[in-house]
């Protein structure tokens, strides 16, 4: 819906998460004008909950007129007035005592004595020439009667308004946040590389140079939350299993007496290939930056570790080393930073103390010393420019565009191969994709326990995992088959959901999953592992790549998904790969940062009319599901002018859909959405090109009206339009088709012409 009575619990008492004083008038005013009433709030309009006598069958609509039906249907439904008792406290939060005034107006009329006691109802109902109400008849309206008395002691300031916000949540909404110095500790993977980075002015301190201090994966410090406030026998659980951000990461934790400090989450889980892209860390490390500058709001200095290793600086691609020399300055984009000892920023970092809930916890091995990060052999270098460039950095070949040309059809090649070729090419010397591959054909014919060389499959894909460095190819197939899965993932779709928009996951052309929530990163990595990965290994660490950086784009850069309601990740893949030049690299040979950016591209190129041919607009525009910008007004106009029914098979649009609806209702855009899914890419963006001439010709002939059963497809298929044709030469056989095949009577066809 539009306009939810629940906005108020969220920008005011009891969450106050909204920061913005501008959206929070917005809210106000959306809220006042469409649900607020005389006997309290609607929940939303449409509102049919505690109405059953408004249930109406439809032969009973039909013989009314339809907007009479939705204006009656629209001022009927249930008033609450215990949401004015979160105003009247959300007021007393923000000190307006004038709103107070004017909302107890509102709510002391609707009161009535029990016993002489002022009591809430639970909701008014509207009912001919009366207002009935119900009264408290279950615990759910005993809750709100607490509500009414604590609104009571608030006012009369027996309860002070920090009392109830016991996690601050309105002080952190009202803080003044100035930039923080943010405090950042280098820490260096050994003595030698330690070294390498002073010739550089670079300072860093080695593991065994901090034994006071417990540097662990922020992954370690969620396995212990997750006994934090549990209770057996009360059977209470601790800290749900989710990833710590970066406000999380940027604190001192003091557990059991012992200091402990956890890298960033992009550096977290090494056991996800991305976080040996030394420019992908770089990217998320500026991110982290922007966060912290923007979101704390504490008088401490935000303090975080950033782990330095050799693979991140290679030869011509040292992004991260360019960022920590500008760090030097103590400015980085007017956010202050100050580099130093870890043990020095102590005193000024912020701290949270967890007593005694881990009393078998090993400090030690929770180290980052212990990661597959550090305890890898250290490259024995003398100079940051010794090290080989990557394989991704080369030109792309004829031969090795062929490679990639077989590579689609390298496991059926492997289907067909006996068991010593299969040894054979995966026991090559050079590790490729092609030894992955082989690998991963041995594990389906005989399980991931074959022994090759007294090493287990399973066992000889996961060092070469984590030993391969720059060829991105077989690091994503090893990726897949491992099932490997990176942190932010959860995080990724929460960003996308908050959107407004849907998710789908899975492989261009094969059945897709839908994603229309928050999910757990266990349901996440289940659907990606088992129903994508199912379809191809590829696809399940490509779409995670693809999850991150969407995610990314939304929060700085939304314009660039204007018109898109589903994110389908297996299609962006798909449109990346059909466009890609015979000199380019393959995609799945990328590194993640070049991935990232050419995702980016894509969606400013598509959102760009005015680039490309029509055809190659139809066909990206189509295949990512991008609709023009007030399209949903256009089909309402369709849809409203008549009755009517737009079909193409089993789906169909049909007049009553925009019954008790509003054109701007998400509702009613992913009904539209779905509609449009019926059809192939290009067929689909005909389709919306043909709903713009509709409703172009309806909307300047009144008089003129379409067939009531309105076969899209069929009627597109006579039209004869072609794929590489402009808009104009398609509305105008659009316009002849509907006047050759009868779809339409015009009075005037001279008017029906659409600019």
């Amino acid at each position: 819906k539009d306009v939810d009575a629940a906005l108020i619990m969220t920008r005011g008492f009891p969450a106050f998460v909204v920061e913005d004083p501008k959206l929070c008038s917005v809210i106000e005013e959306n809220v006042e004008s469409e649900l607020l009433g005389s006997h309290g709030y609607k929940r939303f309009i449409g509102d049919r909950v505690g109405r059953s006598d408004l249930s109406f069958h439809a032969q009973e609509l039909e013989c009314q007129d339809e907007r009479i039906v939705d204006n009656w249907l629209s001022d009927s439904e249930l008033e609450w007035p215990f949401i004015v008792l979160f105003q009247i406290m959300t007021c007393v939060f923000e000190k307006k005592l004038q709103h107070v005034s004017k909302y107890r107006a509102i709510l002391d009329p609707l009161l009535f004595k029990t016993d002489g006691f002022p009591t809430i109802p639970l909701n008014y109902g509207h009912q001919k020439d009366a207002v009935s109400h119900s009264g408290i008849k279950n615990n759910q309206t005993t809750v709100f009667q607490a509500f009414l008395i604590l609104t009571e002691l608030l006012e009369k300031q027996l309860v002070l308004p920090h009392e109830l916000d016991y996690r601050k949540q309105k002080i952190h909404t009202d803080c003044n946040r100035s930039s923080p110095i943010i405090q950042i500790a280098l820490l260096s993977e050994s003595t030698a590389f330690q070294s390498l980075l002073s010739t550089y002015g670079i300072t860093s301190q080695t593991p065994n140079q901090i034994e006071s201090v417990y540097v662990w994966p922020s992954s370690k410090l969620v396995d212990l939350l997750y006994f934090h406030g549990s209770d057996e026998s009360l059977g209470l659980t601790g800290r749900p299993k989710r990833p710590l951000g970066s406000l999380c990461t940027s604190r001192i934790w003091k557990i059991d007496g012992k200091t402990v400090m956890c890298i960033p989450l992009y550096q977290d889980k090494q056991d996800f290939y991305i976080s040996k892209d030394e420019t992908f860390i770089a990217k998320a490390v500026k991110s982290h930056l922007k966060f912290l500058r923007t979101h704390w709001c504490e008088n401490t200095r935000p303090t975080f570790c950033l782990l330095l290793t050799s693979t991140l600086f290679k030869k011509n691609s040292r992004p991260l080393f360019k960022l920590l020399n500008t760090f030097k300055s103590g400015l980085f984009k007017d956010i202050p930073i100050k580099l130093g000892r870890l043990q020095e920023f102590i005193t000024a970092a912020s701290k949270i103390e967890i007593p005694n809930v881990a009393p078998k916890m090993d400090f030690h091995d929770n180290r980052v010393l212990a990661s597959p990060v550090l305890s890898r052999k250290t490259l024995s270098i003398k100079s940051l420019t010794d090290y080989e460039g990557d394989i991704s950095n080369a030109k792309c070949d004829s031969g090795d565009r062929e490679l990639h040309k077989g590579y689609c059809k390298m496991y059926a090649e492997c289907q067909d191969m006996e068991e010593h070729d299969l040894l054979a090419l995966a026991t090559a010397d050079q590790v490729t994709a092609s030894n992955i591959v082989a690998l991963i054909e041995l594990s389906n014919r005989f399980g991931g326990e074959y022994l090759i060389d007294r090493n287990t499959v399973t066992e000889i894909i996961e060092h070469h995992y984590r030993t391969v460095e720059g060829d991105w190819l077989a690091l994503r197939c090893c990726a897949g088959f491992l099932g490997k899965t990176v942190d932010s993932l959860a995080p990724a779709v929460s960003v996308v959901i908050v959107s407004g928009r849907s998710l789908s996951l899975g492989v261009h052309g094969q059945p897709e999953i839908l994603v229309e929530g928050p999910m757990h990163p266990r349901l996440l990595q289940d659907i990606l592992h088992t129903k994508v990965g199912n379809q191809s290994l590829l696809h399940a660490s490509l779409q995670q790549e693809f999850l991150i950086c969407i995610a990314e784009l939304l929060v700085d850069h939304p314009e660039l998904f204007k018109g898109i309601l589903i994110i389908r990740t297996g299609s962006m893949i798909h449109v990346l790969q059909s466009v890609l030049g015979p000199s380019e690299p393959p995609l799945e040979t990328l590194p993640p940062h070049l991935l990232s950016k050419k995702i980016r591209n894509l969606l400013a190129h598509s959102n760009d009319s005015k680039e490309g041919s029509w055809q190659e607009h139809r066909l990206i525009n189509g295949t990512l599901g991008r609709v023009p910008e007030e399209f949903s007004s256009r089909v309402w106009l369709i849809l409203q002018h008549q009755t009517i029914r737009l079909c193409c098979g089993d789906c169909c649009l049909v007049s009553n859909d925009i019954l008790n609806t509003k054109v701007s209702e998400p509702f009613f855009a992913m009904k539209i959405e779905r509609f449009l899914n019926c059809f192939t890419p290009h067929f689909r963006h005909f389709v919306i090109e043909l709903f713009h001439v509709l409703s172009a010709t309806l909307d300047r002939n009144p008089e003129v009206h379409l067939v009531e059963n309105f076969p899209v497809k069929e009627f597109i298929e006579k039209s004869e339009v072609q794929i590489d044709e402009s808009f104009e030469a398609v509305s105008k056989k659009f316009i002849d088709c509907l006047i050759k095949f009868e779809f339409v009577k015009l009075a005037n066809y001279e008017n029906c012409i659409v600019s």
